[in-house]
């Protein structure tokens, strides 16, 4: 029998974004290049730096590239070592590392953990500078999931980590559709005798989407990911359901939102066709 402290602590197997393309690839380190270690820069050019590590995110993971990835996060390193938007520049290495996560080879263990452990660096940086940043404490919760799926011994210390950086998230960010999107991966993957609950998983995508839907991002610097996830994972949570239909209808919303959405794309909706027919 589980106890309470038990279900309290059980292990978040939290999936950040589900393996984001289940695409393999690449070697080495996600370490920046040397060029990330420039000397600092100005506002208008860390702005920019940031813009342009936000736009490569978004087409790599559209793309399932990794080098790509190691790209973007290239480019937030260098904005990291300006006077401005530093918050940012280490939420978008997290994000990049984040990421990659799903592109590297689950048998190659220590480079998984050795990424893992960089995005959280980087996002606790994040949190140091930002203390409200609610995107930045939603993808720390998330690391620390994705840290207790590879290492399950460690989710009595790295549980209660999880769980009160989703609470400084849903303090600070409410109405993020970014925050719920993760938290849902959270229920979905927990396992039910520790908490976990896929319906439950599906309302909070449900409620990332309309939030999503209701986003304005007035600073385009900021993260806006989520729109076109969110009913990706509307539909993971169907499909797991046999709601083939309700499945296939959500990935082709996603698809609506984003044409390019590759893991959707090419994964996704393939295999709601497959189960369909």
């Amino acid at each position: 029998m589980v106890t309470p402290r038990a279900s309290r602590l059980g292990i978040r197997l939290l999936a950040c974004q589900l393996l984001v393309a289940l695409v393999a690839c690449g070697t080495g380190t996600p370490m920046g290049s040397a060029s990330a270690n420039a000397l600092p820069s100005t506002t208008a050019t860390t702005d920019s730096l940031v813009q342009r590590a936000k736009t490569l995110i978004r087409k790599a993971t559209d793309a399932g590239s990794i080098d790509s990835l190691k790209q973007a996060r290239a480019l937030a390193e260098r904005a990291a070592n300006g006077d401005e938007n530093r918050a940012l520049a280490h939420y978008y290495i997290g994000l990049a590392d984040f990421r990659m996560i799903n592109q590297i080879p689950e048998d190659d263990e220590e480079r998984r953990e050795q990424v893992i452990e960089d995005a959280i660096g980087h996002l606790k940086r994040t949190t140091d500078i930002d203390p409200k940043m609610a995107d930045a404490w939603a993808l720390l919760s998330g690391c620390y999931g994705r840290m207790m799926g590879m290492n399950p011994m460690q989710g009595m210390s790295l549980g209660p980590k999880a769980n009160d950086a989703m609470k400084k998230a849903k303090e600070f960010g409410p109405d993020n559709p970014r925050v719920w999107i993760i938290d849902g991966t959270s229920d979905f993957y927990t396992p039910s005798m520790f908490g976990g609950d896929k319906e439950r998983a599906l309302e909070k995508f449900e409620k990332a989407a309309r939030l999503a839907e209701q986003e304005s991002i007035d600073d385009p610097l900021m993260p806006g990911w989520g729109h076109a996830e969110a009913y990706a994972w509307i539909g993971i949570a169907h499909m797991d359901a046999e709601r083939y239909d309700q499945a296939r209808a959500a990935f082709e919303k996603a698809l609506d939102l984003n044409p390019d959405y590759g893991w959707v794309k090419e994964v996704l909706l393939p295999k709601a066709n497959e189960k369909q027919s």
